[in-house]
This record gives structure tokens, C-alpha cells and sequence, in this order.
């Protein structure tokens, strides 16, 4: 190899070896020292001869005093043998790894320090450098601890799961988790697998239709796709099982892993007690007013809860009626920042009043756009109102047009490159399905049975569809 100035590198190691040899014992531990947190020049009897230390509280573990005493006096007893094997260099593989030895601190824990030596026949002096481990000490006792912390919390997760499972199991009254994509059973406790059953104990993931007979199959479905919308549970009072049994069922969506599931309770209609007990109240509507706000606004309770909302907040998350909002937690929203939204209601429980505080928003279409959230916090009602206003986004998607307007395929036609196929397949569906409900509307003269039968669709399920676009109090055009 051959430096710049023609010079040849071995030669440059013999310089530097050289200059090593000049400097005096003292600079020899500062200039070492410039890596290392300890340095400590050795003599042949075993005695410190200078030492150097990056931190002074190193010294008050005895360190500062060690000149003139043996280096196996300023250890920890079971630390003295790892010094003479050191100081030896017999043991070449353990040389190389170096050695952890303890300073003894008084009234204090052991200083840890790991140590490598270097000697040469030509210098009077063994090189004894040190690496304080304490830091490294903290950090796995910190580990150590949080491991023990999180078994902790999972021995208590599991301690209520078996508690709630235990009361799930031996209630009287039958209940069913179904999942709310696929419609098939989840979960079924003893009591749903006798009133239910049809001869075969396992009731986990089979259709929930299919446990009914096959005329209330279509009523069945349209409950389900009402309670997954609706912010009070539906109750049905004229279904039978496959068995003919009459049953009554309440049905309340619940949100989980980021999709709304439903929760089924189930008992004999001849049950009078039962079903008085299970009544249904339908939730009054919200007389909090928002539609002033000239931002998406929304206003929640103490659990987070959502009580009122405007156009606008409708606007922002697609939500095409304000009945698919209500009841439901703010943080649905925030999935995929659930702890932006912790975070933002602590802070309102200290301050009671926030401002500018940024998160991401998905809406029901999945989309995920920044947004500022303002909100105040009534200490006497828990109720949190909010004002969340959308960021610029470079990527944010275009509005698809709307039916009505003229050369709607062209405005299709211009989404393409901008806004994933599988969101405007989607979207273009919504609108579709409602150009074709006003469509029958305008043929049956507003007749929504005809309207129903023309679709091929029961009438509960145009009713869902007519609240989900908006369309309740459409009326033909004249």
C-alpha cells in the first residue's frame, strides 16, 4: 500500500509505535483514555502504576486511590481470579473477550467493569483498559423488569379471560358472537347450543342462518345488516330455529380488530319474563345541535361514545347517515392511531381545552388522511366536543360524481392513475346501486313495496339501503 506521500504504511506503524514509546505514562492514559472508560498502566509486580478515568464517579469506587496498590486489591473477591489470568495472558481465547471484574462501592452496588490487558517484552507496563458496564446493567435490568411486567399482564389477561369465558359459558341465557363479514358463528356458549343446536355440538363457524328455517332466513340477514349500521341492538320476536323451535333474538354490534362483529342473545319467545326483560328502548335522538360548526364537528361522551355529529363530520368519514354514527366510539375512526386518541382525551381530562392536535383519520372507505383535531371538555358531563379539519394530502383521491351529473363516465374515466381500482370499484358500486334505487322510485311512483319487489330485495333490506344512501325522504320528480 502506498500513502500519498510515497511513504510505505508499515513504516507509518513503526512511527506511531515509536511515538507511543516517547510519550510518558500519563499521556499514554489520556490519549488511550479517548476511547475507553478506564485506562490503567500496570507494572510488573501487579501494581497501578498511573490510572485515567472519563468519569470522576468511576474514583469513588476506590479507583481514584489505586495507584501504588495491586490491581487485585481494588476488586471483589471472586473478581481476583479473572485479574491473574489477566495479567498472566495464558488463556488467549478468554484474553480476547476480556474479563468482568466488580469494584466493590461503599454502601452502593458493585461497579461492573469489563477489562482487557495488553504487554509487550519491550514496555515496562501492562495496558489495562476498562469499559464501565453499568449502563448496560440498567438496560437489562430494565428489560428484565418489563419482561416480568408484561408476563404479568398477560397471566392477568388471561386470568379475565377465563373469568369471562367461565360466565359466558354457564349463562342461562343463550349467546352467540357471530362474525359480522361472514356471517358464521364465532363463539356459541352451552345455553345457545341447546336452543339452537340441531343435534351436533359444534356450532363454530357454520352460517348463522343456517341454525333457522329457511323462511326467516332473508329476516334474519337484513337484522344483521341493520345492527351492524344501527347504534341500538334490533330485536326479532318471530324467527323459528331449523327445529321449528319459536325464539326471540337480540342482536348488538360491538367493534373488534377493526370490524364490526355482532353479539346475539337468544330465548324462547314463550319466555314472557325473559322477553319483557330483554325490551329494547330505542336511544332518544341527540338534541345537541352542530350543523353551525363550519367544520367537521362531532360530540362524544365520557367513554368516547358519539352523540352528535354534523354534515359535515358525515362528509369526512363517508358515512351516508347519521344513524351509522351514532353510538359509535370516536376511535373507530382512528384505528390505525388509536393512541393519537388516548393521548388527545388525557390531555383533555388535565386541560379541558385543545388545540391543533394531529392525527390520521380512516374513514369507512379506508382511506387515511391527516387531520387537526380542536376539543373542549365539559368537566360536569364528560362530553367532549371536536372539530377536526382535513390536511392537504398529495395524495388525497378525487370525488367521484355525482348520478346526476353529465358525462359521468368520463369523470369515472378520469379517476384512473389517480385513485386505486379496488376504491373506485367501490365507490362506483355505491353510486350504481343508488341510481338504480331512485331509478325504481321513479317507476313505481315512490311505491317502496314495488320498488322492493322490481330490485328483488325484501323491504327491510331497501330500507337499509335507502338510509345508507341518504334516500328516506326521496320523492319522484315531478
Amino acid at each position: 500500500m502506498k500513502p500519498l506521500n510515497g511513504k510505505n504504511a508499515t513504516l507509518g506503524f513503526e512511527i506511531a509505535v515509536s511515538l507511543l514509546k516517547s510519550l510518558d505514562i500519563e499521556s499514554i492514559g489520556a490519549l488511550v483514555g479517548l476511547g475507553a472508560d478506564i485506562v490503567m498502566l500496570v507494572d510488573k509486580t501487579g501494581k497501578v502504576a498511573s490510572i485515567h478515568l472519563s468519569d470522576p464517579e468511576i474514583g469513588s469506587c476506590g479507583l481514584a486511590t489505586s495507584v501504588g496498590r495491586r490491581l487485585q486489591d481494588i476488586v471483589t473477591i471472586e473478581s481476583v481470579p479473572k485479574i491473574d489470568s489477566m495479567l498472566s495472558g495464558l488463556d488467549r481465547e478468554r484474553h480476547s473477550r476480556g474479563y468482568q471484574v466488580n469494584h466493590s462501592c461503599d454502601g452502593r452496588p458493585d461497579l461492573p467493569v469489563v477489562y482487557s490487558a495488553f504487554s509487550s517484552d519491550d514496555f515496562p507496563y501492562t495496558l489495562v483498559v476498562g469499559r464501565d458496564l453499568r449502563q448496560q446493567m440498567r438496560d437489562q435490568q430494565r428489560l428484565v423488569e418489563t419482561q416480568m411486567a408484561l408476563e404479568a399482564d398477560y397471566r392477568e389477561l388471561q386470568e379475565a379471560e377465563a373469568r369471562y369465558r367461565t360466565a359466558f359459558r354457564v349463562s342461562s341465557i343463550a349467546h352467540l358472537m357471530i362474525d359480522g363479514e361472514r356471517k358464521s358463528v364465532l363463539d356459541a356458549n352451552a345455553a345457545a347450543i341447546a336452543l339452537l343446536g340441531t343435534g351436533n355440538a359444534s356450532m363454530v363457524s357454520k352460517p348463522f342462518r343456517d341454525l333457522f328455517r329457511k323462511q326467516d332466513r332473508d329476516l334474519l340477514s337484513d337484522a344483521i345488516a341493520e345492527a351492524r349500521h344501527s347504534p341500538d341492538p334490533v330485536q326479532l320476536d318471530t324467527l323459528k330455529t331449523a327445529n321449528g323451535e319459536p325464539v326471540s333474538l337480540t342482536l348488538r354490534s360491538y367493534r373488534e380488530n377493526g370490524v364490526t362483529n355482532l353479539i346475539v342473545s337468544a330465548w324462547s319467545t314463550a319466555d314472557v319474563a325473559e322477553t319483557r326483560r330483554q325490551h329494547i328502548e330505542k336511544t332518544e335522538p341527540t338534541t345537541v345541535d352542530l350543523s353551525g360548526f363550519p367544520e367537521a364537528a362531532v360530540q362524544t361522551n365520557g367513554q368516547g361514545q358519539v352523540v352528535a355529529a354534523n354534515a359535515l363530520f358525515l362528509d369526512l368519514v363517508h358515512a351516508p347517515s347519521l344513524a351509522q354514527v351514532l353510538g359509535r366510539n370516536i376511535a373507530t375512526w382512528f384505528s390505525k392511531s388509536s393512541l393519537d386518541i388516548h393521548v388527545l382525551y388525557s390531555r383533555l381530562a388535565e386541560e379541558q381545552n385543545v388545540r391543533g392536535f394531529s392525527s390520521t383519520l380512516t374513514d369507512n372507505l379506508a382511506g387515511e388522511r391527516p387531520v387537526l383535531i380542536s376539543a373542549r371538555r365539559n368537566p360536569d358531563t364528560s362530553q367532549t366536543q371536536m372539530v377536526i379539519v382535513a390536511q392537504a394530502n398529495a395524495g388525497e383521491r378525487l370525488s367521484i360524481p355525482s348520478p346526476g351529473a353529465p358525462e359521468q363516465a368520463d369523470g369515472f374515466a378520469n379517476l384512473v392513475g389517480k385513485v386505486p381500482l379496488k376504491e373506485l370499484m367501490r365507490e362506483s358500486l355505491d353510486v350504481i346501486e343508488k341510481i338504480c334505487i331512485e331509478a325504481a322510485l321513479d317507476q313505481t311512483n315512490n311505491n317502496r313495496a314495488s320498488a322492493a319487489e322490481i330490485l328483488g330485495l325484501s323491504r327491510q333490506s331497501l330500507y337499509i339501503k335507502l338510509r345508507r344512501h341518504g334516500l328516506e325522504d326521496y320523492r319522484p320528480a315531478n
